[in-house]
């Protein structure tokens, strides 16, 4: 049994690197673009990093539930309690905020004919980006309540 729980822990933090990695990096990719080409690659990569984010980010419920089941002292700890409702904020607090300027964004990149990167994209790329910070802060939080494990 602890051979299974070290293994679930090995997987959570890989799920964290893969699922967490990708979506911290999505906003500076999208930023690095100078004009419509590099913009579309920008697009093209992050389409392509989202699904292994969402995969990680859907090991890391999977795994921590389960490590919970196996050791249900976790649900009587406070950092576990917190990190799984910072968890579920940061999901529901994505789906209406970030992800539908990314696809607003992706439809701009997609439909602009010019090589300059359109003001509205460049507005929707700044609106997203405090949204992005509100992510990041909950992620990290939630990260530090998995490390040092405060109550």
């Amino acid at each position: 049994m602890h051979h299974l729980y070290t293994f679930l822990v090995a997987i959570h933090i890989f799920a964290a690197i893969i699922g967490v990695g990708p979506a911290v990096a999505f906003n500076r990719i999208l930023k690095t673009a100078g004009n419509m080409h590099e913009l579309k690659s920008a697009h093209r990569i992050i389409e392509k990093l989202n699904p292994l984010s969402s995969i990680g980010f859907g090991l890391l419920v999977i795994t921590g539930l389960l490590m919970g089941l196996m050791n249900p002292s976790l649900f009587k700890t406070g950092w576990y309690i917190l990190a799984l409702c910072l968890f579920i904020i940061l999901g529901v607090y994505s789906a209406f905020t970030t992800e539908a300027k990314m696809k607003s964004m992706l439809n701009i990149s997609k439909t602009h004919a010019g090589e300059s990167i359109p003001r509205e994209y460049k507005e929707l790329l700044n609106k997203k980006a405090k949204h992005d910070w509100v992510e990041n802060t909950l992620i990290i939080s939630i990260f530090i309540l998995m490390v040092f494990k405060p109550w």
